[in-house]
Formats: structure tokens, C-alpha cells, sequence
């Protein structure tokens, strides 16, 4: 089996395990360009619509604005010497991305690619960094941001450097469980390429389906095609119970 066997108490378990630590999601700027805070922002809001496979921006390219995501999913990613890709984050609806380095006047170190259609809203450098400096909500929500994503950054590439492929598997379940969760709290369904779910967590497709079929066939998640479902609870508290003691 390959949950771990432990003396505390499975409520205590999964009680102690802080997953803030391993995602962050930035969705709070919504509340903020809904209010009245910015309203002149509002009117430089342009919308705009990807497809599933399309890029948002590419590695290498300065920034022109930032995206709020109205709808669907982004990966995040780089690509390896070897022509692969090692994705560092899923971005889901209401999140702003790509505005750090627009903000250390940098070029994209990663590139943003739709896994699902998306329909998101484009703000131009000009005016949010306008905005910036007239509304203290906003620079002190993007300096929280910032401090946040740091420090999953720091320890997604710890993970990946330290971390078995099962521990990883384990983790980033329970992390696209959140992600993925919705308004309907269970079943969760994660759907999501076998490709870009090993590139998650940073090994071969065909070590992921090893992984997946033992998952399976204990009973921690079913499949259907490319959708790993979580039932309920009990499910994720297993997962959770899996890596007790190590993070």
C-alpha cells in the first residue's frame, strides 16, 4: 500500500498539513476592479478570448500588460534543455498573471499557455502601472502576491529537486483538488493531459501512468480519459495521510 501507517489520528493528520506553503490562488483583484477603488482602470480593460493550446506570452518577451483570467485554465512553464516542459503553476479563474515582471521591467521568464478556452481580461502597461501608483489596495494586494509566490516558487523547485515522483504526485493531487474544486465541493474532476500532469511534477509520461494505475487500482481515484476524479473526502484525506510527516 502506499499510504502511510501512522499513530495519529487521521483528523489530526490532515489537520496539520499546511498546503499554503505549495499554492497560492491571487483571485482577490477581481473584488478590487469591481469596486470603486480604480474605476478609471475599468475603461482601459480590454477582453480577450484563447483558445485551448494558445499562448498568452512566450518566454523572452517583455511585457505589455497584465491578464486577469475570467475563465478557463493557464500553465505556466519552462522549457528544459531538452526541449521538454516543466510547468510551475496552474492559474485558474480570477487570477492576474504575468504582472511581476512587468513590474521589474523584465522580460517573461516563463510561458503562458491556455490548457482549456479562456476568456481573460488584457490591461495595458500604461494604465496599471497608473493605477499602481494611485491606489495603495492595489500595490499593497500585488506586494502580498508577490511574497506569496515566492515562496511556492521556492518550494515547488524544492520539491522537485528532493521529492520522489510519488510524494510529488501526492501533493500536486492535492493541490489541483483546490484548484479544481468549483462551487460542487465533491466529486472533484481534474481534467488535464497526462503530458502536462507529468510535466507538473517532473517526470515521464509513462512513470505517471505506473503511478496512476496503483492510484487507481487502491481505490484513491478513479479515470475516466483524461479526468482523474476525486469522490469525497475520504479520498483526499488519504492522499493527505500518504505524506504525513514529510511536509
Amino acid at each position: 500500500m502506499l499510504f502511510y501507517r501512522g499513530k495519529n489520528s487521521l483528523e489530526d493528520i490532515c489537520a496539520a498539513m499546511d498546503l499554503s506553503r505549495f499554492y497560492f490562488i491571487n483571485n482577490s483583484i477581481g473584488e478590487l476592479l469591481s469596486g470603486n477603488e480604480i474605476d478609471f482602470l475599468k475603461q482601459s480593460v480590454v477582453q480577450k478570448h484563447y483558445s485551448k493550446g494558445q499562448n498568452i506570452y512566450r518566454e523572452g518577451v517583455y511585457p505589455k500588460g497584465v491578464f486577469i483570467l475570467n475563465k478557463g485554465k493557464i500553465k505556466i512553464y519552462q522549457e528544459t534543455f531538452e526541449g521538454t516542459q516543466q510547468i510551475m503553476n496552474i492559474h485558474v479563474q480570477g487570477e492576474i498573471i504575468g504582472y511581476r515582471p512587468l513590474l521589474c521591467g523584465d522580460r517573461y521568464p516563463v510561458t503562458a499557455t491556455a490548457i482549456e478556452d479562456c476568456k481573460i481580461s488584457f490591461i495595458p502597461k500604461k494604465q496599471f502601472l497608473q493605477a499602481l501608483g494611485k491606489s495603495s489596495l492595489l500595490s499593497n494586494m500585488l506586494l502580498k502576491f508577490l511574497s506569496n509566490e515566492f515562496t511556492v516558487w521556492v518550494n515547488t523547485i524544492s520539491n522537485l529537486k528532493h521529492r520522489t515522483v510519488k510524494e510529488r504526485l501526492f501533493l500536486n493531487l492535492l493541490i489541483l483538488i483546490e484548484k479544481y474544486r468549483g462551487k460542487k465541493k465533491w466529486p472533484v474532476e481534474v481534467t488535464l493531459s497526462r503530458a502536462d500532469l507529468a510535466a507538473l511534477i517532473g517526470t515521464s509520461n509513462e512513470t505517471l501512468a505506473r503511478l496512476l494505475k496503483i492510484l487507481k487500482d487502491e481505490k484513491y481515484i478513479s479515470v475516466r480519459g483524461r479526468t482523474i476524479v476525486i469522490q469525497g473526502q475520504p479520498q483526499e484525506d488519504r492522499i493527505r495521510k500518504s505524506l504525513s510527516g514529510l511536509f
